[in-house]
């Protein structure tokens, strides 16, 4: 620093008037690079008055507002001429100023560093193409995830990012078993937990997922779960479960001799998704299965089941990872599905999702504006449940759900047990015995 800079910034230091124009100038220089934009002092005291009465060599009356630009033509044209203003604020403040477009190219150039640390470890096609999505700005695919953390931690989103990568490039290379997530987490990153949903890795990890499959980012923890499974890797394997009687379920050359025994004897069964991860597909002896959300009115119904002419599935509320897939293999074989859930927002929201999953296998059962004025109960629809109403317009369940939503009262497919019941039991023969090889 030459004399007359720190003369100049000790004269500032010394005239405390000065500091709330100092600190203005400072964001000034930082937002423009230069001396540009007005400084306002909202009721200046007298000794800031005074001190910008020295400088200007005129009083000021009242708020304080000038130009930037005017406090440096004053600055040379006092004892100090010559001296830039820049270097004089940075003296004041012991600081490097930036400017914003300076500190844009500098976050710009530290994300490129940290994508290339990136590309230099990935080593399959997958993580190369997510690299170019986040390259190429792709908010959809994890790029403003990334910008969040470089800006807190550039160090953290390093990390963070390889070992998603790691991640990835090891379940690319895996043998096809399943995986547990904690398991798969720790044999790739050495930390059971760096895949968790709540870290960044693991949230990167699932864009990963994603890019893999074609799919957009889940938008829920199921959805999320899902995406896990089909890439081969169990985060739920126990508690995602899903509850059925009379399906074939199939291992990749006959049926499953368990089930097949549940199967035979009417029993209902409940599959988790460690049972599902070995199932190869699901059919129904009739290419029918009626589904019912209600645990309690499954078990009723299961009372009946000797008499079931086809297989009966309890999808437990809201659809699970584990229904899902069942779902999914049942839609491959040609099955026709028939769903039966309250008729309030949590059943027909889950109506409205099987009919835009399987939109060609999926038919309502007992969900008309008639069966819902057999089943509506004195239970007030909560803000809830009428937000959830609002899934299905424009779709065949809109009328239904207008009528439910001006009732304004739910209904619980509990009071349609002798509705539902005569739909699953028939004195048509039963299908001869499935002899498989």
């Amino acid at each position: 620093m030459d004399k007359q800079t720190r003369e100049c910034t000790e004269y500032f230091r010394k005239t405390p008037g000065f500091k709330r124009v100092m600190e203005q100038l400072l964001e000034r220089y930082r937002r423009n690079g230069r001396a540009a934009g007005m400084i306002r002092l909202d009721d200046p005291s007298e000794e800031e008055r005074d001190a910008l009465c020295g400088l200007f060599g005129r009083p000021f009356l009242g708020d304080v507002k000038f130009r930037a630009r005017d406090f440096n033509t004053a600055l040379q044209s006092s004892r100090f001429a010559g001296v830039d203003l820049k270097d004089v604020l940075e003296a004041y403040f012991q600081t490097t100023i930036h400017t914003s477009r300076e500190r844009k190219y500098q976050k710009e150039q530290q994300f490129d560093q940290m994508l290339s640390s990136a590309y230099a470890v990935a080593r399959c096609s997958t993580c190369k193409c997510w690299l170019d999505a986040v390259k190429a700005k792709r908010k959809d695919r994890g790029y403003l995830l990334l910008v969040k953390e470089m800006t807190k931690d550039p160090r953290s989103a390093t990390e963070s990012l390889c070992r998603a990568i790691w991640a990835m490039d090891e379940l690319e290379n895996h043998g096809g078993k399943p995986l547990r997530l904690a398991v798969f987490s720790a044999q790739s990153t050495t930390d059971p937990h760096a895949l968790d949903g709540d870290t960044l890795s693991g949230q990167l990890f699932v864009h990963l997922l994603s890019m893999k499959r074609n799919r957009p980012y889940p938008v829920d923890a199921e959805q999320r779960d899902e995406t896990y499974f089909e890439n081969g890797i169990l985060c739920d394997s126990i508690s995602s479960t899903v509850t059925q009687v009379g399906l074939i379920l199939m291992e990749p050359q006959a049926e499953h001799p368990s089930f097949r025994e549940f199967r035979r004897r009417k029993e209902c069964c409940t599959l988790s998704l460690t049972n599902l991860s070995r199932i190869a597909s699901a059919e129904s002896p009739t290419k029918k299965a009626y589904l019912i959300e209600n645990q309690m009115l499954f078990s009723q119904l299961c009372d009946h089941a000797e008499a079931f002419h086809s297989p009966l599935i309890c999808t437990s509320g809201q659809l699970q990872v584990a229904v899902l897939r069942l779902l999914d293999m049942l839609a491959a074989s040609g099955t026709t599905l028939f769903y039966a859930g309250d008729l309030d927002g949590g059943g027909i929201s889950i109506a409205v999702r099987l009919l835009t999953r399987y939109p060609d296998n999926l038919r309502l059962w007992h969900m008309t504006e008639e069966d819902y004025a057999l089943c509506k109960s004195e239970v007030s629809l909560g803000e809830s449940s009428l937000t959830l109403l609002k899934s299905a317009q424009g779709t065949i369940l809109e009328p239904v759900a207008d009528f439910v939503q001006a009732a304004g009262y739910a209904g619980y497919q509990e009071l349609l047990l002798d509705r539902l019941l005569p739909d699953l039991v028939s004195s048509v023969p039963s299908p001869p015995e499935l002899v498989l090889a």
